[in-house]
């Protein structure tokens, strides 16, 4: 079973907790493609990473606020809006930090409706950004 998820790491390239952590500790601006429910299918998200914990259901999760990508709602005009996501770590493959120009990661502000204190849909907050 060790060989598998060794594998399968590889071949998916699943992301690691330390990537998650990096991320959310230098707020950067990161991309992944996430297996989601069969109602929107898998596809490639943007999102700025505050948070890894411990959901209800005890899988590890990111809180994010998704700023593109296919689950994002739409408004009259057609304009993706964007929205705070749970995303869970099992379903994100291809995780990396965005660069932007000279080839630096893009970085993000504190997000809006921010709540640095929790999140109750997670039963642990395991790190979480400091702004």
């Amino acid at each position: 079973m060790k060989l598998y998820n060794v594998i399968s790491t590889l071949i998916l390239e699943q992301v690691s907790n330390s990537e998650i952590v990096d991320a959310i500790k230098n707020k950067h601006v990161c991309e992944l493609v996430y297996e989601d429910d069969a109602s929107i299918g898998p596809g490639r998200r943007v999102v700025y990473p505050v948070a890894l914990g411990e959901s209800l259901r005890n899988n590890k999760v990111v809180r994010a606020y998704q700023i593109s990508g296919p689950s994002l709602k739409v408004n009259e005009e057609g304009i993706p809006l964007p929205d705070w996501r749970l995303f869970r770590v099992d379903r994100m493959n291809n995780f990396k930090p965005l660069k932007g120009e000279n080839s630096v990661f893009e970085t993000f502000n504190e997000p809006p409706l921010y709540n640095p204190f929790g999140d109750k849909s997670m039963n642990r907050v395991l790190v979480n950004s400091k702004f």
